[in-house]
Parts: C-alpha cells; sequence; structure tokens
C-alpha cells in the first residue's frame, strides 16, 4: 500500500478541484489570494515539520509512502499542505457564497475566546510535551489575535470548521490509524495504534486520541485551516484595493 498516503492526497483534492470552476462556485477566481496563502502557510508549516520529524515527535511509516523525501520529508507530506488547504478553504468558500453561516458573530467569538483559552491552559499544564506545547501556544496566539482583530470572516471559519470535522476524522483517521474505525472512541491507549501512515511519540502529545486521531490535531487543524482562510482573505481585500485603485481616474 505504498500508494496509501498520495492517494488520500488525491482524494481530498479531487472534488474540490473539479468544482472550482463551477458557475455559482468559481473558486478559481480566488487562486490568485489563495496560491500565496497557501504558500506562505506550507513554509510555515514545513519549517515547524522538519525538526519534529528529525527529533522523533512524529514520523511517516514507509509502508504507506512512494520513497521520495524533500529535506527529509516524504513528498506526500509537501502535498499534504497543499491539498488539505485546498479542500478546506473551497469549502469555506463555497459555505460562504451559498450564504451558509450556521454560527453567528457573538458565538464565533466566544467560541474563538474559548479555544485561546483552553489552548493556554494546555499549554501550561502539558509544558514540555513538544506537540501540544508548541500547538497549543500558536493557536493561543491566533486566536488571541482573532479576538483582538475581530476580522469578519471569523462566523464563516467556524461554520466551515464545524462541518470540516466530519471528513476531518476520515482523512486524518486514515493517517493516524488506517483502520481507524477500530479503536475505541475516546482512547487512552495510544500505544496500541500500530497501522498508522504518520506515527507520534505519545510522551510529546496529550497522549488521548479520538479513534486514533490525537487530540491535539484538533487544534493543530484549527490553526492550519484559519491561517489559510486569514492569509486568503488578506489577499483577497488587497486585491480588491488594488483594483480599485486602478479604476480611480486620475485627475
Amino acid at each position: 500500500m505504498s500508494w496509501l498516503y498520495l492517494a488520500l492526497n488525491a482524494a481530498v483534492i479531487s472534488i474540490p478541484l473539479a468544482f472550482s470552476w463551477h458557475g455559482e462556485l468559481r473558486f478559481v477566481d480566488r487562486w490568485r489570494a489563495f496560491f500565496p496563502a497557501c504558500l506562505l502557510v506550507l513554509l510555515f508549516f514545513i519549517a515547524w515539520d522538519i525538526p519534529f520529524a528529525a527529533w522523533g515527535v512524529w514520523g511517516f511509516d514507509d509502508r504507506y509512502l512512494l520513497g521520495p523525501r524533500i529535506a527529509g520529508l516524504p513528498l506526500e507530506e509537501w502535498l499534504f499542505f497543499l491539498c488539505i488547504p485546498y479542500a478546506c478553504v473551497f469549502t469555506y468558500h463555497c459555505l460562504a457564497r451559498l450564504s451558509v453561516q450556521w454560527v453567528g458573530d457573538g458565538l464565533a467569538r466566544g467560541l474563538t475566546a474559548g479555544v485561546g483559552f483552553l489552548a493556554l491552559v494546555l499549554a501550561i499544564i502539558y509544558w514540555g510535551r513538544l506537540y501540544t506545547t508548541t500547538t497549543c501556544v500558536l493557536v493561543a496566539l491566533f486566536a488571541g489575535w482573532m479576538v483582538w482583530k475581530r476580522p469578519p470572516w471569523i462566523p464563516g471559519f467556524w461554520t466551515a470548521y464545524l462541518v470540516l470535522l466530519v471528513p476531518f476524522v476520515g482523512t486524518n483517521g486514515v493517517l493516524t490509524g488506517v483502520r481507524f474505525w477500530q479503536y475505541p472512541l475516546i482512547n487512552t491507549q495510544p500505544q496500541a495504534v500500530v497501522d498508522h501512515v504518520v506515527w507520534y511519540d505519545n510522551a510529546q502529545n496529550l497522549a488521548v486520541r479520538f479513534l486514533s486521531i490525537p487530540l491535539d490535531d484538533f487544534l493543530y487543524a484549527f490553526l492550519l485551516i484559519g491561517l489559510n482562510v486569514a492569509l486568503l482573505e488578506y489577499f483577497s481585500s488587497r486585491d480588491r484595493r488594488e483594483s480599485v485603485g486602478r479604476a480611480e481616474p486620475t485627475a
């Protein structure tokens, strides 16, 4: 099954990519903003990924990889930071275009503050566990920025994040335990998970899993999706300002 990780990436991006030209959705119109955003987030997460893989905080099972590596990371891992954000931001975009927003502004701010506070508490309690500490500190900082700046996209982001939790469990379940559905819902024996594409040193995380998925991964996903959305909206806003500037008549 050396093709598994690559096939998972392809499956995740296939439908969003195919529908990017759909008349009512037109995600292709946001590529100009998406790809710079995705590239910046990719570089950030890869810079985090490389040392953590080298230190054994997490790693990759060669049984599920094609073989090529770049800077110590499987090619599939690099593709992960393109395929997953594409699918997630496509979902965010589609929900916005279809005016689907289940989370109001007040609730969105409350959820963001709650996640930030939870991340801060976990970082303090589990200080020294590299995956937990790093993820929680970054999430606390990002959530704090969101609460402070109150960008208008927060309700849409939360709607998309909650929708994406369903495919997240399937996709990340396969990555962290190929037969993830066979594990307990709240899994306090993560060492029993052996059929993984991505493995973890459980001494460096919360050591509790949802099925096969480390609980830390839910915060990691919050950060990954959130940064992509934040930068997408930043670049989109910049492009709109530039378009208005070009359209204004000169004196």
